[in-house]
């Protein structure tokens, strides 16, 4: 029971923080108690001591204090992606696809799924609990898969987000992307930002992106539906797009 209240006391100390496995190691092989790690784990997880958000992450609070798991997520969930893209891929990675556009729109809610795009890898991972990363690569006809990550990499901005610096699909991209293949459960949500974002930043659209993947052939279909858009909102946007899609595509 002295064992018991030490541990207890030593992990509190990093109350209201993330702890991973490791350092939980630490604490009981300092205090001689390894071979009944695991054990303690379990019984400390059961006290709510503990708050398992991931395989082998914690959340350490006081057991009388109820806190929402979903609470807790979203609190550590940026700088957790953060770490994460970091120790995976430095600087060669971005988010995109409509995560982007609605960072944009200054709409930083946590995702249920995030797409990190890398010259990499392709694969699921799970971040937190039911947040999911999907890392995916992106070729161009004609070009390696790292000749394609440049070339995508050009039309990316760093962004603050919470103290955090992340690499993001720039504006003009985060549109093309939402537009490229949207999933059936989200189309009516995608083509509603898309509209949105019409009326209020078609001045602020450059036109130049959209002609910088056109001409890889790139986001043809995206950039048509682009302009079918636009030609019910503001059909004068929608003609200067026409021009780019006639010189790059076709209509």
């Amino acid at each position: 029971m002295k064992q018991t209240n030490i541990i207890v006391k030593k992990i509190l100390k990093n109350k209201w923080k993330i702890i991973n496995i490791e350092q939980l190691k630490k604490i009981f092989q300092d205090l001689e108690a390894e071979k009944s790690f695991y054990k303690k784990v379990f019984h400390l997880k059961n006290k709510w001591y503990l708050v398992s958000i991931k395989k082998d992450l914690f959340y350490v609070k006081e057991p009388h204090i109820e806190i929402d798991e979903e609470e807790i997520i979203d609190q550590f969930y940026r700088k957790i992606l953060h770490k994460y893209v970091k120790e995976n891929f430095l600087n060669k990675y971005f988010i995109w696809w409509v995560k982007a556009l609605e960072i944009w729109n200054n709409n930083f809610s946590t995702p249920d799924k995030i797409t990190i795009v890398n010259p990499y890898k392709r694969a699921t991972e799970t971040l937190l609990k039911w947040k999911k990363i999907f890392n995916t690569t992106y070729t161009i006809k004609w070009f390696d898969l790292d000749k394609s990550f440049r070339y995508f990499k050009k039309q990316t901005e760093k962004l603050d987000i919470e103290w955090k610096k992340f690499i993001v699909a720039n504006y003009e991209l985060s549109l093309l992307e939402s537009l490229y293949s949207p999933n059936f459960l989200e189309q009516k949500y995608i083509e509603e930002l898309i509209k949105k974002n019409i009326r209020k930043n078609h001045k602020r659209m450059n036109l130049e992106v959209f002609e910088y993947f056109l001409k890889v052939w790139k986001y043809g279909s995206a950039c048509k539906r682009l302009y079918e858009i636009s030609l019910q909102i503001r059909p004068d946007f929608a003609e200067k797009l026409k021009k780019i899609l006639l010189k790059w595509y076709r209509l």
